[in-house]
């Protein structure tokens, strides 16, 4: 059997509270998109898109650190 040549850089635990962090900002990410932004003093620091972009990284990082459990 081939192996895919991922390594891991930290052990799963860590993998895992990435995995849930980027599942957070993703859902962050979401919930900021629907709302309307009429105030310009009340405009978010980072874009909606940016949230997602970001949080789906972690999720792809975390399982891939996480790879150890499920093999």
């Amino acid at each position: 059997m081939k192996s895919l040549n991922i390594d891991i850089i930290f052990p799963w635990e860590i993998g895992l509270a990435i995995f849930l962090f980027g599942t957070i900002f993703i859902f962050l990410g979401i919930r900021q998109n629907k709302k309307k932004f009429d105030d310009f003093d009340k405009i978010p620091l980072t874009k909606a898109t940016t949230k997602i972009f970001f949080g789906s990284i972690m999720l792809i990082f975390g399982s891939i650190q996480m790879l150890p459990i499920i093999f």
